[in-house]
């Protein structure tokens, strides 16, 4: 398994200093658009070839704040506009996969879920063409009222019907719902791209209450996909991330 991690959770002030921690630790990153410009882009694929760290997945990161189950048809287009530019990125920086949340909140247009089964849809074609997977993070319920459960974004994932558009695991949403966490990842296993590592409170793996023995044996029994740390640094971020890194490898080899 190679593990990834969130450019936020990378310590580093610049995305070379990200990547050159990577690649010492042989690690792939999840880049984050939060409003990538062309000449941000350029300058990302400038500096790639630099480093021998691949860019596998990218976060339509924006989503925390546009609607796109809004009654607004500006702030639709807006958030789906968003999706469809991340996985335009996606493509451009090599990456395989693009993190996409249904709606934090709740949705105020009128029949959300055939609103919602007609945007995914959109979006599986434009990955289809582009080569790039649209993976749907199942939020808990302390972020959304839609489709708040991995089981309800399953039906979801299925009513789509496309192969660029699977389930993303986030192990604290799981945890958040009440939900054994291990045991829903193993039930829905072969239809996830990514897993997102992270512990209660969004702190680094190891640092709250979930136990992630359980998790580990079935991520390495079970799951072919992504596996990425995604947490909120503290106010040392070279520590949590050797930290997270220390423990994730001490589970991962005790489940073996």
């Amino acid at each position: 398994m190679i593990l990834g991690c969130a450019e936020f959770a990378v310590p580093g002030d610049r995305l070379e200093d990200k990547l050159r921690v990577l690649e010492s630790r042989e690690m792939w990153l999840e880049l984050v658009n939060d409003g990538i410009d062309e000449k941000r882009l350029k300058g990302i694929l400038g500096v790639l070839p630099s480093f021998n760290t691949s860019i596998m997945s990218v976060q339509a990161y924006l989503q925390h704040d546009l609607r796109m189950l809004s009654a607004k048809d500006r702030d639709r287009k807006a958030a789906v506009r968003h999706v469809e530019e991340t996985i335009k990125i996606a493509s451009k920086v090599g990456a395989q996969n693009v993190v996409a949340v249904v709606t934090y909140g709740e949705p105020t247009i009128n029949n959300p879920m055939e609103k919602c089964i007609d945007i995914f849809r959109r979006f599986g074609e434009l990955g289809e063409k582009l080569d790039v997977t649209i993976s749907i993070e199942a939020l808990s319920k302390d972020r959304t009222t839609f489709l708040p459960s991995m089981p309800e974004v399953y039906g979801l994932v299925r009513d789509v019907g496309s192969d660029h558009v699977r389930l993303m695991a986030d192990t604290m949403h799981i945890f958040n719902n009440g939900e054994d966490v291990a045991e829903t990842i193993g039930k829905h296993a072969s239809e996830i791209m990514e897993i997102q590592l992270r512990d209660t409170d969004s702190r680094p793996p190891g640092k709250g209450n979930i136990d992630f023995a359980p998790v580990s044996k079935v991520i390495w029994e079970n799951f072919n996909g992504l596996t990425c740390l995604e947490y909120h640094p503290g106010l040392n971020p070279r520590a949590d991330f050797d930290s997270a890194l220390e423990f994730v490898a001490k589970t991962i080899f005790a489940a073996r």
